[in-house]
């Protein structure tokens, strides 16, 4: 019996959740005055919840997307630049910059992994997914 958890549609969900924690990471240092802001202790321990999930979680997307996503180590260099908010607020401009670009970069790849690995699902499969309601994202 095939291992359930590299079935297509497993892979495509490991591979869509961890692409919206991508994003909700870049979503605490996206504002343009970052370097005016205040951040509470709240939202630093928010912060560190999702760096940590993005670090658990690295290994099995990794592993997930192989083959369709081919830069798994440019997401622990992002990781391990962004320390804290204190400490992204602090850098200097160009720096944060060449972060974001990064990041941004990185999303890109994981949507387009994700997009390649919905492409393999075979058509008649998909429409019995939608059908039923299985499939993340049916009907979007």
């Amino acid at each position: 019996m095939a291992n359930p958890h590299l079935e297509l549609t497993n892979r495509i969900a490991v591979v869509r959740d961890y692409a919206a924690l991508w994003q909700q990471f870049f979503t605490f240092f996206a504002d343009d005055n970052l370097e005016e802001r205040v951040f509470t202790d709240q939202e630093e321990e928010e912060f560190a919840g999702v760096v940590s999930l993005l670090v658990l979680n690295h290994y099995k997307f990794q592993e997930l997307a192989r083959g369709f996503f081919d830069d798994a180590e440019g997401i622990l260099k992002v990781l391990t630049e962004a320390v804290s908010l204190a400490h992204i607020r602090e850098l200097p401009a160009a720096t944060l910059g060449k972060i974001q670009v990064e990041w941004h970069t990185l999303f890109i790849g994981m949507n387009k992994a994700l997009g390649r690995l919905i492409a393999e699902i075979p058509p008649k499969k998909m429409a019995e997914l939608q059908a039923a309601g299985q499939f993340p994202g049916a009907g979007s």
